[in-house]
């Protein structure tokens, strides 16, 4: 497994695409914006885009959903609790920022404790609410590495002031699902650097 990424949007976000290079198949990560990239780093790494993974709704990390939709035909993975954010742009924050993002349904709901079966690899699905209400992480533990959206990132958490946020609730996420994982776990958010268990239940302090 090899883990390509990309910063899009005007917030930054990145996009992630964990590739099974045995198969030349792979899985992209919220496609917050620039759907030219996302398709580059698919060419880059000479592998078919299989299955599009969204930790939760915001605009941020679906802007170019629609269009790599289109340009794929990859099925879409997302919480029961954000999928009112595909169809509204006033739920998923677009319409606040000038623009409007809206999408199809979702061809799959995921809830806490499945396992998806994509692009030969299993990504345990794990309910991080908090930050959105509907928010999830993606663990490929094979790889040692989870895909954790807003929920937490280097030194912060989330932030919980959005609709659907609830900062008692974060923190009970992170302690839960990610602080419970080996330190060595590489966790790969929506902003900012990556980080790792061990060192946020370390230095984060948040989790003090």
């Amino acid at each position: 497994m090899k883990i390509y990424g990309a910063e899009v949007g005007m917030l930054a976000t990145n996009c992630y695409f964990a590739v099974n290079e045995e198969l030349c198949e792979g899985v992209i990560v919220d496609p917050g914006a620039d759907c030219d990239a996302i398709l580059r780093m698919a060419e880059q790494a000479k592998a078919k885009i299989t299955a599009i993974l969204l930790t939760h709704g915001h605009s941020d990390h679906i802007g170019a959903l629609n269009e790599l939709r289109k340009a794929t035909g990859a099925p879409v993975y997302i919480s029961a609790g954000d999928e009112p954010c595909l169809a509204k742009a006033d739920v998923n924050l677009s319409f606040f920022i000038g623009y409007s993002i809206q999408c199809e349904p979702p061809e799959h709901i995921v809830k806490d404790g499945d396992v998806l079966e994509l692009a030969g690899m299993q990504f345990k699905v794990l309910a991080t609410p908090g930050h959105t209400k509907g928010g999830v992480c993606y663990y490929l533990e094979a790889g040692g590495v989870m895909f954790a959206g807003d929920t937490i990132f280097c030194e912060s958490i989330g932030r919980t002031d959005l609709p659907g946020g609830s900062y008692k609730e974060l923190l009970q996420s992170i302690k839960s699902k990610i602080l419970v994982l080996s330190d060595d776990v590489k966790l790969l958010p929506g902003h900012g650097p990556s980080t790792t268990v061990g060192w946020e239940r370390r230095r984060n302090p948040f989790l003090q």
